[in-house]
């Protein structure tokens, strides 16, 4: 009796611990989805603010040709600077749920890397306040030309300062990720050459006066491999979740 008694106990022990694991893998997976819609509204709120509306409304050289752009367009420009308050702000938050997915790996390289992320939606905010600073004079005539893109020449200053923490950041989340049992090492590899891109191009905007001559071949750099390493890294969270071992 004693002895089955004994075994009972350790097999409702067993039993428990099989539920926790469980309950703890549905859970992380759960953060994990919820990380990877975060990511896909960052994608969609970044690519409409920068790519269609700022790229669209900015003419590079041209201080009339941007004023008069972004005068015509006042809703489309409040619109691009939404979508932008929109992707701060949900990367900000993202920094605990990817702090939560990575911290068995590596617990202060978790932390280290949620802190640059959150540092990077800090210089953001920052920048914000420039594009900010035009809004209640969109449809008035105290506007003028040069204090339109001194705002814009302002904020991709203090963006493009950020981003430089921001691919520190992606090369530590990348490490974090190929030392992960629960993503695939490519995954990693990718947001770390992401992290790099990130890098070189801050680098050479802030330290090569004649960039605007390579600003083409730079934003490649970026571009390509950021969209490769964070993509896969959206669509694994979506996908998968995390990767479990069996029982």
């Amino acid at each position: 009796m004693p002895t089955s008694i004994r075994d009972t106990k350790k097999a409702m022990s067993l039993s428990t611990s099989i539920i926790k694991k469980r309950n703890t893998e549905n859970s992380m997976k759960t953060i994990a989805r919820l990380t990877g819609i975060g990511y896909l509204i960052i994608f969609i709120a970044g690519f409409y603010g920068n790519f269609y509306v700022l790229e669209g409304l900015v003419v590079q050289g041209d201080v009339t040709a941007t004023f008069n752009n972004i005068t015509n367009n006042p809703e489309m420009y409040r619109n691009g600077v939404m979508a932008f308050v929109i992707m701060v702000i949900t990367d900000l938050i993202l920094a605990w749920p990817l702090y939560l997915l990575l911290k068995a790996t590596n617990q202060k390289l978790a932390l280290a890397s949620s802190l640059l992320r959150v540092i990077n939606a800090i210089f953001f905010f920052v920048a914000l306040g420039s594009l900010f600073s035009i809004c209640p004079t969109l449809n008035q005539e105290g506007l003028n030309a040069l204090e339109t893109t001194q705002a814009i020449d302002q904020f991709n200053l203090i963006w493009t300062e950020g981003l430089l923490v921001f691919g520190v950041h992606l090369l530590l989340l990348g490490s974090l990720l190929c030392n992960s049992l629960a993503f695939p090492k490519i995954v990693g590899i990718l947001v770390a050459i992401a992290g790099m891109g990130y890098l070189v191009d801050g680098t050479a905007q802030l330290l090569f006066s004649n960039y605007n001559s390579y600003k083409e071949l730079f934003e490649m750099t970026v571009v390509i491999p950021g969209v490769a390493g964070e993509l896969s890294l959206t669509l694994w969270l979506l996908i998968k979740g995390v990767r479990t071992r069996k029982a």
